[in-house]
């Protein structure tokens, strides 16, 4: 892990293995961040046809509140925020998140030791071949389940969450496609180990990860519920999913996430079905009560408790929920939640029979204490350990509390920890064989904060020495530089076209001068399959997210679709976000949806350019010209003025000036007034500004009909 903060206007931490950038994270100093910060808010508006209220938090803009994420508690009549902060107001197995509904399913008969006779019968009767079955399938936190009024102008495409960089949350990968699981495998809970599932699933529960929803959009429509996938890199899920920070990624992910081969082949999906059918009542369909519609939750200026668990992206305030959580490093604490448990993502059942039997000892939400979640960082950590996390969660909570009942909303409760301390409470792993800082005064943060909480990690932490700057010196500020472009080269001539947009990312996959087979269908298919490796890893490290659409050579063999289906989600499997991913279409398509938390890479780096506003484009020289010209014949015969001064950019002025001086000399005199073109090296091509002057040279104000469509004021107006 590479640590830049040598410059406090901008913090960079980079993961690096063997030689080649696997993640980036970028903060700005200047840019307020929200994401993961707790704020005592009022609503001032609600929209029960989006099902959301919007809530004044403090920020520049509103708070996106969806009904899905707002505690039912708060619908009481005697309901009081107090109820929140010591932990009253409590989700329950039916209304909460998922991450919440997991942790009630959970059942403690695990923490028993199974007889050997029973065991071996739950082996033959649950995986038929005898193999132990996997415990990392983790339930419930996956797939929100959300109404349509929640396709809200907010981001359609997109969901997330939380407050850190998740090392933590379980990751599945979803395959939308003509056939979808059913909703019992997707909220299962983890019946010691008796699910059905095969290799492929098994591995894919391995990876750590967030499991926040990667595409609001996509779970927002009425279309059937898809696989879920769990997701390991944007902070935690929104409320209606898991809580935001690292909470969501402890309670893990659906159970029967889906596999990277599964998904695509019928037979495995027949096989996890019989299993299902094997594992009895807790996989039948549930069908849950009415979600409360968003009127009778909330009232307009009524207080809340929120956490941001996305950041707002251009006009689009940030999104908000009330089930509020705390990261630590072993536990994630949430006061909503009305027992503790053991992330679904630890995997031995030895492991976890021990962390719930220390969790049953520190459990104290039968006597009003708070509920917490205990993270993959736990795996093989004490009581003690275990306490101390606890007793260090809970005095942060007290603090919020405490401003909680002195403060008037709007205003600030908590606020998440910076990049830096994120990255190594969340990134750094026992898997992260060193971690190097630029910066003498972040190492000596760093290394005080690993003393404190990773004292066994402490020792991998060193200061860079010499001039030479960290990326420069690890090789990999080239490849940083390069993601800033469109264009990434693949090797063999091949390469792909990334464009981003306000909607949707498209992905274009070429192959140049890469002619690797024998014809055209076999080139078409290498490549795709060359490309898919560097195609996953720009949508990581450029942080895209939304629906992203990814338009491949044309392949007309069907085997060769599938192939790249089960390539590109077995490639998926080490990325944080959470994903769902659909099939080849005819065209070529393939269509795709990616959780984003924050603005990406793009937009944190980048600012709209003033002169093509963010399109690309700028108009050519003589189309604005021309346009100016017909401004010119449409303002001339507008009375109180006597002379047109025209200020434009110098390339436009040059061609009115050479090529229509006739025609602008025929409009003076049958108008009986005088055109003045002035050239303005400051101008854009675009921009273009008039004034209006009477024959004794005083500027006058005129009243331009909006009919003629000209604009006309103060440059770019």
């Amino acid at each position: 892990m590479l640590i830049n903060a040598v410059d406090p206007e901008e913090s960079r931490i980079a993961t690096v293995r063997d030689g080649v950038l696997q993640e980036l994270h970028v903060e700005i100093a200047s840019r307020e961040a929200y994401l993961g910060n707790i704020y005592k808010g009022r609503v001032v508006n609600i929209e029960p046809s989006i099902g959301a209220a919007f809530v004044s938090f403090g920020g520049t803009t509103n708070g996106f509140l969806h009904a899905s994420d707002v505690l039912p508690d708060y619908a009481r009549d005697d309901f009081s925020l107090v109820d929140v902060l010591e932990g009253r107001a409590r989700a329950t197995g039916e209304d909460g998140p998922d991450v919440v509904r997991a942790v009630l399913e959970d059942s403690d008969d695990e923490d028993e030791e199974p007889s050997p006779a029973k065991a071996e019968g739950d082996g033959r009767g649950r995986s038929g071949e005898g193999r132990a079955p996997s415990d990392g399938g983790d339930a419930g936190s996956g797939g929100r389940e959300s109404d349509d009024s929640e396709d809200h102008e907010h981001d359609d495409h997109e969901e997330g969450g939380g407050a850190r960089l998740d090392a933590d949350a379980d990751h599945h990968v979803d395959e939308v496609h003509g056939h979808f699981q059913d909703e019992d495998a997707e909220h299962a809970g983890d019946d010691g180990g008796d699910r059905v599932e095969d290799d492929a699933e098994q591995a894919e529960h391995t990876d750590e990860g967030d499991h926040d929803d990667g595409d609001a959009g996509a779970d927002r429509g009425a279309q059937p519920e898809p696989r879920e996938a769990g997701g390991e890199g944007a902070p935690a899920a929104r409320g209606g999913d898991t809580p935001p920070a690292d909470a969501a990624g402890e309670a893990g992910a659906p159970a029967d996430g889906g596999g990277p081969g599964d998904g695509l082949q019928g037979a495995g999906r027949d096989d996890r079905r019989r299993g299902r059918n094997r594992r009895g009542p807790r996989a039948e369909k549930r069908v849950r009560r009415p979600r409360l519609p968003i009127d009778r939750l909330l009232r307009k200026g009524q207080e809340v408790i929120v956490q941001i668990t996305k950041e707002g992206i251009g006009n689009k305030g940030p999104t908000l929920t009330t089930y509020v959580s705390l990261p630590g490093r072993c536990l994630v604490l949430m006061p909503s939640l009305p027992k503790c448990g053991v992330s679904r993502k630890i995997e031995g059942q030895k492991e976890r029979r021990r962390l719930k039997r220390i969790v049953r000892e520190l459990d104290t939400t039968g006597n009003g204490g708070i509920g917490f979640i205990v993270r993959t960082a736990g795996t093989g950590k004490t009581k003690e350990d275990l306490e101390r996390d606890r007793d260090y969660l809970q005095r942060i909570w007290d603090f919020v509390g405490q401003r909680a009942r002195v403060t008037r909303a709007p205003s600030g409760l908590y606020q998440e920890s910076d990049l830096v301390l994120k990255a190594m409470r969340d990134l750094f792993t026992p898997d992260i064989e060193e971690v190097v800082v630029d910066s003498k005064d972040v190492h000596m943060r760093i290394k005080e904060f690993a003393d404190k909480l990773m004292p066994h990690l402490s020792g991998r932490i060193r200061l860079h020495e010499g001039h030479t700057p960290l990326f420069h010196s690890f090789g990999i500020e080239p490849e940083v530089e390069k993601l800033y472009q469109p264009r990434v080269e693949i090797g063999n001539g091949a390469y792909i076209i990334v464009e981003q947009t306000e909607a949707l990312v498209s992905i274009d996959v070429n192959s140049g001068k890469f002619k690797p087979g024998s014809d055209l269908e076999e080139t078409a298919f290498r490549t795709n399959m060359q490309a898919i490796p560097e195609l996953v890893r720009q949508l990581r490290l450029r942080d895209l997210g939304g629906l992203i659409v990814i338009d491949f050579i044309d392949m007309t063999a069907e085997k060769h679709r599938r192939a790249i289906e089960r390539k590109l989600v077995e490639s998926l499997k080490g990325d944080r976000a959470r994903i769902k991913v659909g099939r080849i279409s005819r065209f070529g398509l393939m269509e795709l949806t990616r959780q984003r938390v924050g603005p990406g890479l793009k937009r944190t780096v980048f600012t709209s350019c003033n002169h093509c506003q963010a399109t690309g484009l700028v108009r050519t020289v003589q189309s604005k010209a021309l346009a100016v010209l017909r401004d010119v014949r449409a303002l001339l015969p507008l009375k109180g003025f006597s002379i047109l001064h025209v200020y434009l950019a110098p390339a436009v002025n040059d061609f009115l000036v050479n090529y229509k001086r006739r025609p602008i000399l025929d409009l003076e005199e049958a108008v009986g007034k005088k055109v003045v073109f002035r050239a303005e090296p400051s101008y854009p091509v675009d921009v273009v500004h008039y004034r209006y002057l009477t024959a004794d040279r005083q500027e006058v104000k005129v009243a331009v009909p909006p009919g003629l469509g000209v604009r006309s004021g103060l440059p770019g107006k």
